[in-house]
């Protein structure tokens, strides 16, 4: 079909030329009184051409239609069930149109959401962002995007992601979606980088606490074994009996004594670590157990010329705890106040009770050197030091605060720790659980050392040769026969040919160890009744309950007192 003969103005010239046509048909009409047959049959026939193409026309205008109205419909199912939400906002932010998903997240019909603010949905806490993002559309014609919280009308807050772009009639385009899952993915990833780096931060402080730990305990141990070599080099050459022996024997005594504490330190922080170290309670009477604890110390305070002033509770005050691990806890508060409170400084130790909170108080105060703020809030940690100086007059381990600490919560107690600056002193204050009055039944008797007394036939199996043949002279001293033997194979042909009455045996022999020594007694129905001790540097939990499993009576962590071996051969039956 001609393209002109579908245009409006095609249809209108030929509607004009068909009736000037029947009006000269009619004027010929008219003066002659007759017209001709052809003309009219012509005039019809265009017609008639004429009907057909408007019919054409039309039908066509009918397709387009249906065609214009299918892709409005489709368009119209896009903009409803989109993914994403989209809105129209006029100049004021109010919403004039949106889509169903937009109606859904926002959580109202859409009817009730045109004419009402976008704002209202938006999080108070997200509302510059979301102002200052319509601000920047509305001035610069660009496309603006935001993350903001948005709080639906029956629903939980969550997060979407906002882009904005201006229209040709002044109005805001938006499209927003759900990007709650994003959002808490960020922040487990901030989290976790967060604590990553808390966790490097931590690693690089312990592996600095490590490397000054080792620092201080190779400068612990340095220091004993200094004085300990000089008085045996004295003993060497001094008069048997004589002032100088009695002296340098004197030091000896004090500096492996010093080294024994360290080493127990060091194996009871382990313990406490773990949490293997077991309480042995019993109904005790702090007021006797502070007593004793500083009578002990007293003559450390005279040395340094401290001023200690004891101030008891008026009555007894009975509390369920381990005497000797309290005593620990009292005697290394007494002893921290000893190392930073200078001659002519006071101390003092005082015992109460809180009868509103049900606790038992021991306060230990001096007037000593005082914390920091920075200091007070490590203090408790393991190898922390109020004395960094190289020449660490105070010396220590750094760890008789912690300990203190690690047994008094063991107790189900407190200690807290207060100092108003440097130079102004320090309080330390333990709280313990007061023991119902209604289970005391008197006080307690402080633990006393078995008196030594009575021979024993004693084998020491000992890879050392200096310890074991050091060992069997000492027992000596007390009339015990002893006899030695360097391997556990010798050991146990010793034992069938002397019968001990107690095996002191080394863990850590050459070839078959003491555990290998300890089940082949067991084993052995002439040998299976000997008492057998473990005496060993290996003195962990885990050591212990090895030591029992292979069949040991006992463990005893190297050096021993020999106030500790004696209660072992004590205790044990006599054979003579």
């Amino acid at each position: 079909m001609n393209k002109k003969k579908n245009t409006p103005a095609y249809a209108a010239e030929l509607r004009a030329l068909a009736e000037a046509r029947l009006e000269d048909k009619s004027s010929r009409s008219a003066s002659k009184g007759h017209g001709t047959a052809e003309e009219s049959q012509r005039l019809v026939h265009e017609l008639q051409v004429h009907q057909i193409e408007l019919e054409l026309q039309n039908e066509e205008l009918q397709k387009a239609r249906a065609e214009l109205e299918a892709g409005l419909k489709r368009y119209s199912d896009l903009y409803d069930f989109a993914p994403m939400g989209y809105l129209t906002l006029d100049n004021d932010g109010a919403i004039q149109k949106v889509n169903l998903t937009g109606a859904r997240l926002l959580g109202m019909e859409r009817s009730r959401l045109v004419g009402v603010r976008f704002g209202r949905f938006v999080a108070p806490e997200g509302l510059p962002t979301f102002n200052a993002l319509i601000e920047q559309v509305s001035q610069s014609q660009a496309r603006q995007v935001c993350d903001v919280a948005i709080c639906p009308e029956k629903s939980a807050p969550f997060w979407v992601h906002l882009e904005a772009v201006a229209s040709v009639n002044g109005s805001v385009a938006v499209v927003f979606s759900d990007v709650t899952e994003r959002k808490q993915t960020e922040k487990i990833r901030q989290e976790s980088e967060a604590r990553l780096h808390e966790a490097g931060e931590a690693l690089r402080e312990a592996d600095r606490n490590k490397n000054q730990f080792l620092a201080v305990l190779s400068h612990e141990l340095r220091n004993p074994l200094a004085p300990i070599t000089n008085s045996l080099f004295i003993l060497d050459r001094a008069v048997p009996g004589g002032e100088q022996a009695r002296r340098a024997q004197a030091v000896i005594g004090r500096q492996v004594g010093q080294l024994a504490r360290l080493v127990d330190d060091l194996l009871d922080v382990t313990r406490i670590s773990s949490n293997k170290l077991k309480l042995q309670r019993k109904r005790l009477d702090l007021n006797q157990l502070v007593l004793h604890v500083v009578a002990d110390h007293r003559p450390q305070f005279e040395k340094n010329e401290v001023h200690i002033e004891h101030c008891p509770a008026p009555k007894p005050v009975f509390v369920d705890g381990d005497w000797n691990r309290l005593t620990q806890v009292v005697g290394n508060l007494l002893q921290n106040a000893a190392k930073f409170t200078g001659p002519g400084g006071d101390m003092r130790v005082s015992v109460s009770t809180d009868s509103e909170t049900k606790w038992a108080v021991v306060r230990v105060a001096d007037t000593g050197v005082g914390m920091a703020p920075e200091m007070l809030a490590r203090l408790f940690e393991p190898f922390a030091q109020a004395d960094t100086t190289l020449d660490r007059s105070k010396g220590g381990l750094g760890l008789g605060l912690t300990l203190a600490k690690g047994l008094v919560d063991l107790h189900g107690g407190t200690i807290t720790a207060h100092s108003a600056g440097v130079g102004r002193g320090a309080e330390f204050v333990v709280r313990l659980a007061l023991a119902p009055e209604e289970t005391v039944s008197g006080e307690p008797v402080r633990p006393r050392t078995a008196a030594p007394g009575g021979r024993r036939r004693v084998l020491i199996i000992e890879d050392n040769i200096d310890a074991a043949d050091s060992l069997r002279e000492a027992l000596q001293f007390s009339e015990h026969e002893v006899e030695v033997a360097y391997t556990g194979p010798a050991g146990i042909a010793k034992a069938r040919a002397c019968k001990p009455e107690v095996v002191l045996c080394d863990i850590g022999l050459p070839g078959m160890d003491g555990f290998e020594v300890a089940r082949t007694f067991r084993a052995d129905n002439a040998l299976k009744g000997t008492r057998l001790v473990a005496l060993s540097g290996y003195a962990l939990p885990e050591d212990l309950q090895r030591a029992q499993e292979a069949g040991f009576d006992q463990h005893l962590a190297k050096p021993p007192s020999m106030e500790s071996l004696e209660e072992v051969l004590v205790s044990t039956s006599s054979q003579w």
